[in-house]
């Protein structure tokens, strides 16, 4: 029997496993340092990652609130003001910088307010659009209906009603009745198949809406379509 396996045979099992590690260490001391160095780098590197990412976003949310301020502002400026056009052209630039900057909310809210003022100058395809690309990069958010409940009125302005009462059946089958359009909705699901001729499945779209929303403003409307029909 050799030197080493009389020193070893009188040890325990997690004696000789501390002196197999301690032997491993001690041949790859160097390897070892260089590997953690790596790690500590690499954690290092991904916190300032995430830091700067979320600065960014950050900064990114304070754009959006100014730009939905200067949004109100240019509303209740009028398009006879002077500095209107200026204004205008200045916060379309803005918007359409930051709404392509990729899917998080203020990205989203800026293409959302980039619709809206489509709508306003009645380029309602290119409303519907920008709606479009915030419902479908909304991920369930509130943005995602109301989009939807806003690219429904485009088509109807552009008289498509089969593609508006589309997207108001899509908030009824996607939200539910949780989402704050919900009544508008059903309202106006019922309404294009009145208008379609639809008589008897739009009386019941009404009554749906005053049996699932009675306080709503639409609820009261629903009930006179009602006792029209």
């Amino acid at each position: 029997m050799s030197k080493n396996s009389k020193d070893t045979a009188g040890l325990t099992l997690a004696e000789r496993i501390e002196g197999s590690l301690n032997g491993f260490f001690g041949r790859n001391k160097k390897t070892l340092i260089v590997v953690a160095l790596i790690v500590v780098v690499g954690l290092a590197t991904l916190g300032i990652v995430l830091s700067v990412s979320q600065n960014n976003l950050q900064e990114q949310f304070n754009e959006i609130d100014q730009l939905e301020a200067s949004y109100v502002e240019l509303q209740a400026m009028g398009s006879d003001n002077e500095a209107y056009q200026e204004t205008y052209d200045e916060l379309v630039a803005s918007l359409t910088d930051l709404a392509g900057k990729g899917s998080k909310y203020p990205s989203q809210k800026a293409e959302y307010l980039l619709g809206m003022i489509a709508f306003q100058d009645e380029a309602y395809q290119k409303a519907i659009d920008s709606f479009l690309s915030v419902y479908s990069n909304a991920d369930g958010s509130y943005l995602g209906s109301l989009a939807l409940a806003n690219a429904a009125a485009a088509a109807e302005e552009l008289g498509n009603d089969s593609l508006a009462l589309e997207y108001y059946t899509k908030i009824i089958d996607e939200f539910g009745f949780t989402a704050a359009e919900s009544p508008k909705a059903l309202f106006g699901q019922a309404r294009l198949q009145e208008k379609s001729g639809n008589t008897e499945l739009a009386k019941a779209t009404f009554q749906q809406l005053a049996d699932q929303f009675p306080t709503s403003e639409f609820a009261k409307l629903a009930i006179n379509r009602v006792a029209l029909l």
